[in-house]
């Protein structure tokens, strides 16, 4: 810079330095602890050449990317860490050089860590800087070093004595300037030497001269940072000095940047900021009332970035920051160390006839603000000092040269615009008939009319009277918010609850609006913020819910939502500017939209605002096109024309990955990364960190809240996923694979980053999806085909033996179902004639003298045949058994007593061979859920072998635990080789020796007693541990699955009662009619002649026969065999129990089925009785005899008992609803005398023939015998209850005299009336 030009720079600044002071005004941003940052002491800064923002501090250094600060820090345990704690100063050469207390490190940004240069390890570094020669320059402990940065060549200077060495600056021409404290050294490359440049400086005791630091201007022009002369400008050329910025007070200066036109000096009296263009000139400080202010006074260091921002590095505040202002918004908000303006809620706004605006507030009374000289004039209530009637001011409006002012509840003041004074006053208690003291807005049309809006209704001013008059067209009482007149002339007023109301005052027409939910083209909400007519004739209404915009064409709304793209659903004033977009004010941000193209940008408190939420009806556009909107902290104003687009394309980069939620190291022992995730490329994954999250950041500082992401993950999905502002992306259990991860942003301005470097992931899969497991499943594979193959080879040989094997099996079973089927069919074909022979034989058994050779005879065939019998017994079940065809019931028994009789039935065999029985049982009686007849085999089979093998001793021994009960029957016999122990439990198998052999038996008793075990969920084997004994061990569980809850008694004993009973009862019956049914003719035969002395007997060979002697004859008891051909047994029993005629009849069931099961299922058919073949025929004639007995006893109780009911005489389902029909219809008619069976048929719909012969049947009794006991029975009711006299009831009960009911009643019940009345 030439002298000329220096000093009229010098003339301007004092020229114009009292007015310059009040330049431009400068917001700050804030970072310090609290943001992240490590320690609020910052000591140097710059950003680096990628973007990031470095910070040298007492407390190690920190990168920032706008979101985050990453901290580098001392830790002794790791060699590779920064060893010192004071970050002195920053320079990038090629990698970045950090200068700290404790030697110079070179950054690797690869690793993130640093490296010592060891010759400057424990020095403290001033400086660092480079020449264009490959050299670092740097001064440590004092003193001046040149490094080599290729050959790592270190060179020192000597020190001059008393010489402090501070600065090191690369002047723009190339050389290289050393700054002592006091004086200047060019460095002369030909002779590696210094020459000092001579300085003219004024100094003195009290103002010595220190140069702190040094900065080049231009090309001849070098500005020195002093710390009591301020900034010192020095001439290359003419070796000349001068005060650059001249002050009053002394300047202590830290740092100097230049950014554009402004010349920007960090110092300990806060920023110093010089405008070389036009010399305006500021002194931004420390300012406690103002949160946009410095932090701290004390700046130590200044770093310009690549966006022109300012980062100011102070000794107690941290960072501050300055962006470039793309959106310059002025902001206003009270101050008491200065003139501000006095309130925060911000409420009505506007410009008089003078220039002044007029601001009201909610809670600091009225602002008159002169935007030339930018001071503010405060209007205040009385009872604080002012001249208003209040504080609270919700409508402003200038009116020539009167400022009508509406207040929260004290009515409107009149203020004069000239004088400031109040000059008029209105409320609800004067003449001017003001409707409410709440005035919430004013507005004056183009006709000059003013309009009062209040919380009571709408007025206008009429000045001639000087009152309010109400406007009729609107409803009165009602909270009104806003009020226009639109361009046809229309007024328009938003209320408070109540929706939108127009009134037309050329033809009188009036309407209003109202929120509909059904309707999708009413307004969105009934509180009305605001209304606003644009140039283009347009009416936007402003609500708590959407933003509106009418068809006057059609009557409806558009509606505007968050849905839309808006950030908040609250919107609140207008402004329209000369480009024709609508700014509008809401609850979180300030929107600047496009009705053409219905584009729309946010602005928010990271673009300059105060907040995000501003207030109602608080918008002005002055005469110059500058915008004002009221917030709830304060003002803002701005020029929209001032506004730049920001087009700067920030790098952008993935700073951070965190795996399963937490950091992932770099270069360490497990980590998959061998470097910087920002300088990967490709990172491979393992299985179990699959899960994980990328950090990203786009380096633009200006407004990183508002810059928006998209991420795309390729081989996962190609499309572009937005995340909107946040600046992390996570994945969860991506699956294995390869993927492409890749990001961009956009900012404010609508202007996209690059997209950053692609990061290629791998996803290894888990091991068995891994290429060496598939390749391990191929050689697997090979190697089990090889044996298969081999064992395919093998498993043939032996298949082929298998199969001569099973051949052989399967013949032996041929021949051994072979077996069993003769057996089978042999023992079903013997059954019937044992019973021929048994019952005949015991006949003759009764008859004749059992001590005669003819008794002897008939006793050792009867013997033989019980035999006989029972091995053919053995014979069924053991097949059923092999088919798995028989169904056990068990039920609840005795076991100890069922051991005790069988052990009885066996005395005499154990008296023949005389053998001693030892039997061992608990005093307790042990019960068990069994099947009876089938545990008595099993029993009966063990007990009976061991006294058939036995030589002297039989052994049987019974014990419990919790769940089973175990049976041990032991004989001294034979032993039975222990290899044999499962063959004896095999059909047929008999123990080889000569022995054995002796005894008889056709082996498949044990065979039998073990699948009746199996069935019963136990087991039964042969205990070979004894020396001498042969013991088989039974082992049953207590309880089944399948329980039924009966107890048997002891059988025989209630059969004899019952066969003696029934003796007695058959020699008084009188010839009943019985009905027997067996396709064996002989049994038939027999049978049938040994009842025909007490019975009428009916005889049948099928089912089909017996069904046709039932429709002829009158039987009263069926004894029928259950195998048939055809209808067997049980459908024969159950078509008679289900047919109405035949229901009553009793059924006695005959089969060769002796398991519970056939007898439940005989019983379940509708059987009264159920007796096995072979039977006796003394059983026989016993149960036939005891239930016509029976029966005899219940129609005798029912005719003899007054109280007896009818329905006792029936014993089926089909009886018993016939029975209660029969009763309904005689219970309805049972006053009518003319009552009889063919009233009876017609009721109940049946025959006269067919009803007398099942009432006959059923109770002995005609229909008209019934008919009268039915009406004696409900007299005795009646009498019973004593409600009524003798004669009266007689007649309730179909009787025309008392005399013949007198005379029947003690006929039927053997007493008179009156008798049974007094019983």
């Amino acid at each position: 810079m030439g002298l000329k030009k220096v000093t009229i720079y010098i003339w301007a600044a004092l020229i114009f330095w009292p007015v310059l002071s009040w330049g431009q005004k400068y917001y700050f941003r804030h970072f310090k602890v609290e943001d992240g940052l490590s320690h609020n002491t910052v000591m140097s800064s710059l950003q680096d050449s990628k973007g990031f923002m470095w910070f040298g501090t007492k407390n190690g250094l920190n990168r920032f990317d706008g979101y985050t600060f990453k901290l580098f820090q001392k830790d002794p345990s790791d060699p590779r860490s920064l060893l010192g704690s004071y970050v002195q100063c920053l320079h990038e050469y090629g990698p970045m050089w950090v200068g700290t207390d404790n030697g110079l490190f070179k950054y690797d940004e690869e690793l993130e860590n640093f490296e010592l240069l060891r010759p400057t390890e424990g020095l403290a570094l001033a400086d660092i800087e480079n020449d264009g020669e490959g050299n670092l320059w740097f001064i440590a402990a004092n003193q001046l070093h040149r490094y080599h940065t290729e050959s790592g060549a270190i060179h020192k200077f000597p020190t001059p004595n008393n010489m402090e060495y501070v600065d090191i600056t690369l002047l723009q021409d190339g050389r290289l300037l050393i700054t002592s404290s006091d004086a200047l050294y060019l460095y002369q490359k030909a002779d590696d030497s210094f020459q000092e440049l001579d300085l003219e400086v004024k100094s003195s005791a009290e103002r010595p001269f220190r140069i702190n630091r040094s900065f080049s201007l231009d090309p001849t022009t070098i500005l020195l940072g002093t710390r009591n002369h301020g900034v010192i400008a020095y001439d290359l050329e003419n070796a000349r000095t001068w005060d650059f910025l001249p002050t009053q007070d002394p300047v202590y200066v830290r740092d100097i940047t230049r950014r554009g036109d402004e010349l920007w000096i960090a110092s300990e009296s806060g920023l110093h900021i010089y405008n070389l263009q036009d010399q305006s000139y500021t002194n931004p400080r420390k300012n406690y009332n103002d949160p946009y202010a410095l932090s701290d006074n004390a700046i130590y260091t200044l770093a310009l970035d690549q966006e022109g921002g300012v980062w100011a590095g102070s000794y107690f505040g941290g960072v501050n920051y300055y962006p470039k202002p793309y959106t310059p918004f002025r902001k206003f908000f009270p101050n008491v160390s200065e003139n501000s303006i006095s309130g925060n809620a911000v409420r009505e706004i506007h410009s008089d006839q003078y220039g002044s605006i007029w601001i009201g507030t909610e809670d600091g009374g009225l602002n008159k603000y002169d935007p030339d000289r930018e001071v503010f004039t405060h209007y205040t209530s009385v009872d604080r000092g002012g001249t208003l009637s209040h504080f609270n001011i919700h409508a402003v409006l200038p009116v020539g040269d009167k400022l009508w002012v509406g207040m929260f509840e004290h009515g409107l003041d009149i203020l004069d615009i000239p004088t400031g004074r109040v000059v008029g006053h209105y409320n609800v208690d004067d003449e001017s008939e003001l409707l409410s003291n709440f005035v919430y807005h004013l507005y004056q049309t183009r006709s000059g009319e003013m309009y009062v809006v209040t919380t009571r209704g709408i007025q206008t001013y009429d000045p001639v009277q000087d009152k309010f008059l109400l406007v009729d067209a609107f409803p009165q009482n009602m909270a009104y918010t806003c009020l226009i007149e639109d361009d046809a002339g229309k007024i328009w007023a938003g209320s408070y609850w109540d929706g939108l109301y127009y009134y037309d005052p050329k033809t009188g027409e009036k309407g209003s609006f109202l929120q509909d939910g059904e309707d999708g083209e009413c307004i969105s909400h009934n509180q009305i913020n605001g209304i606003f007519e644009d140039s283009s004739k347009n009416l936007w209404v402003s609500t708590e819910h959407g933003l509106n915009l009418y068809d006057k064409a059609k009557g409806t709304f558009r509606k505007f939502t968050m849905e839309d793209g808006f950030p908040s659903n609250v919107f609140y004033a207008f402004i329209e500017d000369d480009e024709h977009q609508l700014w509008i004010s809401t609850a979180n941000g300030l929107v600047v939209y496009d009705p053409e193209s219905g584009d729309k940008k946010i602005y928010t408190q990271a673009n300059g605002l105060l907040t995000n939420q501003f207030n109602y009806c608080s918008a002005h556009k002055d005469r110059t096109g500058r915008m004002y909107f009221g917030s709830v902290n304060g003002l803002i104003s701005f020029d929209p024309r001032d506004f730049v687009v920001n087009s700067y394309k920030p790098p952008i980069y993935i700073t951070g990955i965190q795996i399963n939620n937490r950091p992932v190291p770099i270069n360490s022992g497990g980590s998959p990364l061998a470097k910087s995730v920002t300088f990967t490329e490709k990172i491979e994954l393992k299985p179990r960190e699959s899960s994980f999250s990328l950090d990203f950041s786009a380096l633009s500082y200006t407004t990183p809240e508002m810059t928006e992401y998209w991420y795309q993950l390729g081989g996962l999905n190609e499309e572009w996923v937005p995340l909107e502002k946040n600046h992390k992306v996570f994945f969860t259990e991506l699956p294995a694979g390869d993927y492409n991860f890749k990001v961009k942003s956009v900012n404010n301005s609508g202007i996209w980053s690059e997209e950053a470097s692609a990061l290629q992931i791998k996803v290894l899969p888990t091991f068995w999806k891994s290429n060496l497991a598939y390749g391990l499943y191929i050689g697997l594979i090979g190697f089990l085909f090889y044996l298969g193959l081999r064992f395919y080879h093998q498993r043939i040989k032996s298949r082929n033996k298998e199969l001569l094997r099973e051949l052989g099996i399967k013949k032996e079973k041929e021949v051994f179902q072979a077996k069993i089927e003769f057996f089978t069919n042999v023992s079903h074909e013997i059954r019937t004639p044992l019973t021929l022979i048994k019952s005949p034989l015991e006949k003759m058994l009764k008859k004749a003298d059992l001590k005669s050779e003819l008794g002897e005879n008939l006793s050792i065939m009867d013997k033989n045949t019980s035999r006989l019998l029972d091995l053919v017994n053995q014979l069924l079940d053991f097949r059923k058994t092999e088919l798995e065809d028989i169904n056990l019931s068990f039920v609840k028994l005795n076991i100890s007593d069922l051991v005790r009789n069988t052990s009885t039935r066996f005395s005499p065999s154990v008296k023949d061979k005389k053998l001693d029985l030892e039997i061992s049982q608990p005093e307790k009686d042990i019960y068990a859920f069994v099947d009876a007849e089938a545990i008595k085999k099993i029993l009966s089979n063990l007990i009976s072998n061991a006294i058939k093998y036995a030589e002297n001793s039989v052994g049987i021994s019974l014990e419990k635990n919790e769940d089973f009960f175990e049976l041990q029957v032991r004989n001294d016999g034979p032993l039975i080789p222990a290899h044999l122990a499962g063959k004896i439990f095999e059909p047929f198998y008999r123990v080889p020796g000569s022995e054995n052999q002796k005894q008889t038996g056709t082996g498949i008793g044990l065979s039998l007693a073990h699948s009746l075990t199996e069935l019963h969920h136990g087991s039964l084997r042969l205990d070979t541990s004894s020396s001498h004994l042969n013991t088989f061990v039974l082992r049953l569980p207590l309880r089944q699955e399948r329980e039924f809850p009966l107890y048997l008694s002891k059988e025989a004993e209630t059969e004899k009662v019952v066969e003696r009973q029934a003796l007695e009862l058959a020699e008084s019956a009188n010839q009943p009619a019985i009905l027997l049914v067996e396709d064996n003719e002989d049994l038939l035969d027999f049978i049938a002649k040994d009842l025909v002395e007490d019975y009428q007997v009916f005889k049948a060979t099928s089912a089909e026969a017996a069904r046709e002697f039932l429709q002829q004859e009158k039987i009263q008891l069926v004894v029928s065999d259950i195998m048939m051909s055809g209808m067997d047994g049980f459908a024969l029993c159950k078509h008679i129990k289900t047919s109405l005629e035949s229901s009553h009849i009793p059924v006695i069931l005959l089969t060769a089925k002796s398991a519970l099961q056939s007898k439940i299922e005989g019983l379940a058919s509708g059987a009264d009785a159920y007796i096995e073949k072979p039977f006796s025929m003394e059983h026989l004639k016993a149960q036939i005899a005891n239930l016509l007995a029976n029966r005899r006893y219940i129609l005798e109780h029912f005719s003899s008992s007054p109280l007896a009911h009818i329905r006792s005489i029936a014993h089926t389902e089909v009886d018993e609803n016939f029975i209660r029909k029969l009763d309904e219809t005689m219970s309805e008619h049972i006053s009518d005398p003319e009552l009889n069976v063919e009233t009876l048929a017609e009721i109940m719909h049946m025959s006269r023939s067919t009803l007398y012969r099942k009432i006959k049947e059923m109770s002995d009794l005609s229909p008209n015998e019934l008919i009268n006991i039915a009406r004696l029975k409900k007299a005795a009711e009646l009498l019973k209850k004593g409600d009524y006299k003798i004669y009266e009831i007689a007649e309730m009960v179909g009787y025309n005299s008392q005399t013949s009911f007198g005379r029947n009643f003690q006929k039927q019940f053997n007493m008179t009336p009156s008798e049974y009345v007094k019983s």
